[in-house]
């Protein structure tokens, strides 16, 4: 009985050992290594970088839909991170990666939205004002829903429309200039929106109920333009 006993108490002491020296071992190791992580976002929208590819020392982290990445077991030392993405220009950077974690947090710039040819604009009434959608199409009329944020300039001129919905014309013209741009990371083919406030459109409430507006879309890749025939100049009822 005080064999067993013996013998039982030296392999719980035995078990006991290997835990610990494998858990010595573990932070041991992971002690001499670094771990890399941080945040990416697209330079103009600050949003998701989509199929985002980060890579260091052959180590690697692919992001669909996240922001954020984390690379571990990285040798102390220097070491160039490259990341890659559809329609982004490539990012490099030499970092010094020490032991334990490293914080690193960079942008991606948009270089095109693919096979830009036009784009589709819808007018809609909101609390804030005229939401306009700014929807991009490529060369056979189809909406492209996978691009970056660009440095985009919106203006356009606002005129009330005249007549029916057959038979109409421009009236007089009651905005003009400018329209704020805002994305919109929920939307999928219009998270580019413009902006035209209440405040800047007056107009009869009894007499004027539609809008013609003419916009300009100035991009990296040429200029577009769209003409909306129905545009609601009043807020909808709740």
């Amino acid at each position: 009985m005080r064999r067993l006993r013996t013998g039982g108490i030296i392999a719980l002491g035995l078990g006991v050992l290997v835990a610990v020296l494998f858990v010595v071992a573990y932070f041991t190791t992971q002690v001499n290594y670094g771990i890399l992580k941080g945040t990416v976002v697209d330079l103009y929208s600050q949003d998701v970088v989509r199929k985002l590819t980060i890579t260091i020392d052959g180590r690697s982290d692919i992001l669909f839909r996240s922001k954020e990445y984390q690379l571990t077991r990285i040798p102390p030392g220097k070491h160039v991170l490259k990341a890659e993405a559809p329609y982004y220009y490539p990012f490099s950077q030499e970092l010094e990666i020490r032991r334990g974690v490293n914080v690193f947090n960079f942008t991606m710039e948009g270089k095109e939205i693919p096979d830009l040819a036009g784009i589709i604009c819808f007018a809609d009434p909101t609390d804030r004002g005229i939401e306009i959608e700014i929807r991009f199409k490529d060369s056979k009329g189809i909406g492209i829903s996978d691009f970056p944020g660009m440095p985009l300039q919106f203006e356009g001129k606002l005129y009330v429309r005249e007549g029916d919905e057959e038979n109409y014309s421009r009236g007089r013209l009651i905005y003009e200039g400018p329209i704020e741009l805002f994305w919109d990371p929920k939307a999928y083919l219009a998270r580019n929106k413009g902006l035209i406030p209440w405040e800047k459109i007056q107009v009869d409430r009894e007499k004027e109920k539609y809008g013609l507006l003419e916009v300009l879309l100035h991009t990296p890749q040429g200029d577009f333009t769209e003409f909306i025939e129905d545009v609601e100049l009043q807020k909808r009822e709740e």
